[in-house]
C-alpha cells in the first residue's frame, strides 16, 4: 500500500523505531515487501505490499535540509476476526440438570462481534436461532435433554470474512417410557402387537416381560423387532402369534442405561369375554344382542384388538408405515367402530341399517329407545319413558 510521499531531496523513510527504512529510492532494510515508488519527480512513496498488523505504528519522511523537514504518518492495520480453535470449546456431553459452558475465543482488529445461534434439529424451515446474548461466552443453565443441539458462534468486525465455529452438545439422561395403551384386548387364536416408546441417551436396553421373565424370541411365538424413531426414541415392538388363553394377563416394558431405568406395564385380555351382553325382554319375544356384526354376517369373521380405556371401541388394523419420523413397518393404526352393543338390522335406512327398538312390559313402564348411527359414527340417543 501507498503510505505517503515527500518532496525532492535526499529523502529518507523511518518507523517508529527510528529504523531506517529507505534512502532515496533504495531499500535499506531486508524486507522485500517495501519498496520506493516515485509516479511523479517529487513524489516518494513508501509502499507496503501484505500488510501484517505487526506492520501499524508512526512512520516519518524526512528530507535532509537545514533544518531538517519531515512528514509523519500514522498506519492503522484493521484484522479480520478469526477463532482460536484450541482455546474454544469442542464438542461437549453433559448430564440433564448440569450446567455447560461455551466458549469460542476470537481475536481481530477491531475487536469482533461474537453472535450465538442454535442449530434446531427436527424443526424444518428452521435452519437457526439466535440464542443468547453477544459475547464469546454462552452458558447455558440447568440444562435439560432438549438443550441438546449443535451451537454456532459467529465472530465479525467489519472487515471480511467473517468466521463461524461449531460445537455439538449431547445431553444424556435416563429412560422414559410410554405406553400407547395400558389395556389391549384380543381373541384366543388371532396376532397381536404390544409396543413401547423409549427415550434415553445413552440408547437404552429395552425388553418385555412377563411374570418378571424376559421374553425372548428363541420360539416361533413371539418377534421382538426396534424402530428408529428419532435420535433419541425407539419402539420397541412385541409381536405375538396365535394367542393361548395362559398368555392373557401383565405385560412389563423395561429400559435402563447408566443413568436410571424405567418401566410400564399393560394388561393383555380375552376379547370376547369383555363384550356385553344385553338382554331385552318383551311380551311377545326376547332377544339377546352379542354381535358387533348385522344378521346376514358371519360372526366367524376375524376380530382386531380392542382398546381400553385410551381409545374405547377402536381397533387397529395392519397398515403400511408409521410416524413421520421413523421407516416404513407393518404397525397398527386405530379406526373407530360403532359400540359392540348395538345391533344393525337389514331393511330400508340407507348404510346406517335400522337400530333395535325394544318395549319393557313389567312395572307398568312403557319406554321407547332409538339408537341413530351416522356415517362417521356419531351417536345420538334418545330416550323418552312415559307412565301408563
Amino acid at each position: 500500500m501507498i503510505v505517503t510521499m515527500c518532496v525532492p531531496g535526499q529523502v529518507v523513510w523511518t518507523d517508529q523505531f527510528s529504523t531506517l527504512l529507505s534512502y532515496q529510492d533504495r531499500r535499506i532494510i531486508d524486507d522485500e515487501r517495501l519498496s520506493i515508488e516515485r509516479p511523479f519527480t517529487k513524489d516518494w512513496n513508501l509502499h507496503i505490499r501484505k500488510v501484517k498488523h505487526s506492520d501499524q505504528g508512526t512512520y516519518h519522511c524526512q528530507l535532509n535540509t537545514v533544518p531538517v523537514k519531515a512528514k509523519t504518518v500514522n498506519l492503522r492495520v484493521e484484522v479480520p476476526a478469526k477463532i482460536i480453535e484450541h482455546l474454544s470449546t469442542q464438542d461437549v456431553t453433559v448430564q440433564e440438570n448440569d450446567q455447560v459452558t461455551l466458549v469460542c475465543n476470537v481475536t481481530g482488529v477491531p475487536t469482533p462481534d461474537v453472535t450465538w445461534y442454535r442449530h434446531v434439529s427436527g424443526q424444518r424451515g428452521v435452519e437457526k436461532q439466535k440464542v443468547g446474548v453477544n459475547g464469546e461466552v454462552l452458558v447455558i443453565h440447568n440444562v435439560t435433554r432438549y438443550c441438546g443441539d449443535i451451537y454456532e458462534c459467529v465472530a465479525f468486525n467489519g472487515v471480511p470474512p467473517a468466521v463461524n465455529h461449531l460445537i455439538k452438545v449431547e445431553v444424556q439422561f435416563a429412560p422414559e417410557i410410554y405406553l400407547h395403551n395400558k389395556r389391549i384386548g384380543q381373541d384366543e387364536g388371532k396376532e397381536t402387537i404390544l409396543e413401547c416408546t423409549v427415550t434415553a441417551f445413552p440408547h437404552a436396553q429395552a425388553v418385555w416381560t412377563r411374570n418378571g421373565n424376559e421374553i425372548r424370541t428363541l420360539s416361533q411365538k413371539y418377534r421382538l423387532e426396534i424402530y428408529d424413531e428419532d435420535r433419541h426414541t425407539i419402539t420397541l415392538s412385541l409381536r405375538m402369534f396365535s394367542i393361548e388363553r395362559h398368555d392373557f394377563g401383565t405385560y412389563t416394558c423395561i429400559a435402563s442405561n447408566k443413568l436410571g431405568e424405567d418401566s410400564e406395564s399393560m394388561i393383555l385380555y380375552e376379547y370376547s369375554a369383555h363384550i356385553p351382553t344385553t338382554t331385552t325382554t318383551t311380551p311377545i319375544t326376547t332377544t339377546t344382542t352379542t354381535s358387533l356384526l348385522s344378521r346376514n354376517t358371519d360372526a366367524s369373521v376375524l376380530r382386531p384388538p380392542y382398546l381400553e380405556p385410551d381409545t374405547p371401541n377402536s381397533i387397529f388394523p395392519r397398515v403400511e408405515g408409521r410416524g413421520h419420523n421413523s421407516k416404513p413397518i407393518n404397525t397398527y393404526r386405530p379406526i373407530t367402530y360403532p359400540d359392540p352393543r348395538i345391533l344393525q338390522q337389514s331393511g330400508e335406512g340407507g348404510s346406517n341399517g335400522k337400530v333395535l327398538q325394544s318395549n319393557m312390559g313389567s312395572g307398568g313402564v312403557s319406554g321407547v329407545a332409538s339408537l341413530h348411527c351416522s356415517s362417521i359414527f356419531s351417536v345420538v340417543i334418545l330416550c323418552a319413558c312415559v307412565l301408563l
